[in-house]
């Protein structure tokens, strides 16, 4: 788990290095060097506004919502694949009711979180306006 914390910080880091485009400079005009300021810009990567919450509302509805509903599909399939293979067994019967359990109760809170999140903030907005 530390690996791959360092791992994604790492490349984190490299993608924001990797954005940076000096802008301006050049030789100005009658020949001589170039100044010595630059401006730099960095690209927003998601496209969205300049402030917090649009880029923690693109990395929800962007990355984390898409992720966790195909998690939420693979999960549902291992529970039907371990009906399938219980036979009959009581035990394996049970470890399937478990994980469609902990699958249905996971997949209601993801959707259930996103829905809150979207009544919250149509609330704020509507208040604002």
């Amino acid at each position: 788990m530390k690996k791959f914390v360092i791992l994604s910080i790492s490349l984190f880091l490299l993608a924001v290095i990797a954005s940076a485009q000096p802008t301006g400079g050049g030789n100005p005009p009658g020949g001589g060097n170039p100044p010595v300021d630059f401006n730099v810009v960095f690209k927003n990567p998601f496209g969205v506004g300049n402030n917090l919450y649009d880029l923690a509302k693109a990395i929800v509805d962007k990355i984390i919502l898409p992720i966790g509903g195909v998690l939420c599909v693979l999960a549902f399939i291992y529970a039907g694949f371990i009906y399938v293979t219980a036979r009959g067994k009581e035990a394996q019967i049970t470890k399937a009711h478990n994980a469609l359990l902990f699958v249905a109760v996971g997949t209601a809170v993801l959707l259930g979180a996103w829905m809150l999140a979207t009544v919250v903030e149509n609330t704020i907005k509507a208040l604002m306006t």
